[in-house]
């Protein structure tokens, strides 16, 4: 997967932090999400992961681009359901936004949570 693209212009690359935000930002508007990325560590793991710069939510440039999101699930919604959606709604908002095709979205179910 090649985040180079050419326009007319000249050449425009994509950020992995622009593909996290944008997944990360898809995923949280999925009803039934609570909390996405480092955020599903709690505060003192998420402060921590979010301090030395590391990344809840992971991007990997292989043949295709996998993306990995943890989420956190509201209490007495079905977690495959919300997970599929969010799969859904990241690889809309990929196709969309950023003209990504190839690409495989996991989604790692960190906790539910009563609120």
């Amino acid at each position: 997967m090649d985040r180079n693209i050419s326009s007319e212009f000249g050449q425009i690359k994509i950020h992995r932090k622009v593909i996290r935000q944008v997944a990360e930002a898809a995923a949280a508007s999925v009803k039934g999400v609570r909390c996405v990325g480092w955020q599903c560590y709690g505060w003192f793991r998420g402060g921590f992961l979010r301090f030395f710069a590391m990344a809840g939510t992971r991007v990997r440039l292989e043949k295709e681009m996998k993306i990995i999101v943890p989420i956190t699930v509201a209490w007495g919604e079905n977690v495959v359901d919300v997970a599929c959606e969010v799969q859904k709604k990241v690889i809309y908002h990929m196709l969309n936004n950023l003209n990504i095709e190839s690409l495989v979205v996991d989604v790692k179910i960190k906790k539910v949570e009563r609120g």
